[in-house]
């Protein structure tokens, strides 16, 4: 098996330009973008407005215990004319990308993948001593 190179740790300012990077898109996102919420189907009635659904999963204790669906409806000018909160329970997650997603089992690491990734944590320890 080949060996992975190993990636050099990014220097004080790399790590400070990325971070400003990241601070002015969190600023710069469109104002209707919810912050914690993914954003599932976008309805779209034409000049009369449109419905936009937004997906919160809900743990507890480390479990996924359901989502949290907030549907949105605006007028054509963009005014809110209502809203609807509804909580879908199951072991369930969103999956969203590029606008929109869909409503998925929640995926979990297996015992193997968790020993996995603690030898590799330990190894890395052990190189930084």
């Amino acid at each position: 098996m080949a060996d992975k190179k190993k990636k050099a740790a990014p220097s004080v300012d790399e790590k400070a330009a990325k971070r400003k990077a990241r601070m002015e898109a969190l600023k710069n996102r469109p104002a209707e973008q919810r912050p914690n919420s993914k954003q599932i189907d976008v309805f779209d009635a034409g000049d009369t407005g449109c419905v936009k659904n937004f997906g919160y999963p809900v743990k507890a204790n480390g479990k996924h215990i359901g989502v949290l669906v907030t549907s949105i409806a605006y007028d054509g000018k963009g005014n809110v004319l209502s809203s609807n909160i509804e909580f879908v329970p199951g072991d369930l997650t969103v999956k969203a990308k590029k606008n929109h997603g869909t409503i998925v089992a929640a995926k979990y690491k297996t015992e193997e993948q968790k020993a996995k990734k603690k030898s590799k944590k330990e190894a890395k320890e052990e190189d930084e001593d």
